[in-house]
């Protein structure tokens, strides 16, 4: 969960730039009116797969239909998380602020991230989501006796929490939006959590802010 300050940091195939003028300009455009932007959170690919260790662990590798599961109740955080804000989510990669799901993401430092985003001001943003770290934590911290399905659950909940994390970046601009007082807490800024994938969040420090931003 990683604000990027430079194009070079960014992830692979994802965090560069390509964006045209006219995208950019899309919150910005004419007139005076009320403009509804948009938050674009999609998946890079539906055919993400486990470690062999995780898999064993979860007792096989995911189906079809566990995989539309996951992105079906991260898609399902992300909105929540963004209720009542002047936003739209959509899965439009092309968005004005956006996070992509990916398999991985490059290490860039001693532990890997789970999320990274690159803010760009009056162009939006762009981020990223790791499938396979989210998955292994959502493994890790599963609860003695969880049930499969309370663990596939738990990996799109991490996924949608992470990815909510990262619009927070884009949005606000600045690596500023961390927490490390609430762990229930959107602004947390570690995946290395259970209330990542078994709990429900909610803003604290980056609320006013997000509020003033979305008029």
């Amino acid at each position: 969960m990683r604000n990027i300050a430079s194009a070079a940091a960014g992830s692979d195939g994802l965090i560069v730039v390509s964006m045209t003028l006219a995208a950019a300009l899309t919150v910005g455009s004419s007139g005076c009116a009320r403009h509804t932007p948009s938050a674009g959170f999609w998946y890079s690919d539906k055919a993400f797969t486990l470690p062999g260790h995780a898999a064993a662990t979860l007792g096989g590798r995911l189906t079809d239909r566990e995989l539309a599961s996951i992105e079906a109740v991260s898609r399902s955080e992300v909105q929540r998380a963004f209720d009542g804000l002047n936003i739209r989510v959509n899965d439009d990669p092309s968005a004005f602020w956006r996070v992509g799901v990916v398999e991985s993401l490059p290490r860039r430092g001693p532990l890997p991230n789970a999320g990274e985003s690159m803010p760009l001001g009056w162009m939006g943003g762009v981020g990223a989501v790791s499938f396979e770290l989210v998955a292994l934590k959502a493994i890790q911290y599963a609860p003695d006796g969880a049930s499969r399905q309370a663990i596939v659950e738990a990996i799109g909940r991490g996924i949608g929490h992470v990815a909510v994390h990262e619009f927070a970046h884009q949005i606000l601009n600045t690596s500023a939006v961390h927490n490390k007082e609430d762990e229930q807490s959107y602004e947390y800024p570690s995946p290395d959590r259970s209330a990542q994938y078994y709990g429900d969040l909610h803003w604290t420090t980056a609320r006013p802010f997000l509020e003033q931003k979305l008029r």
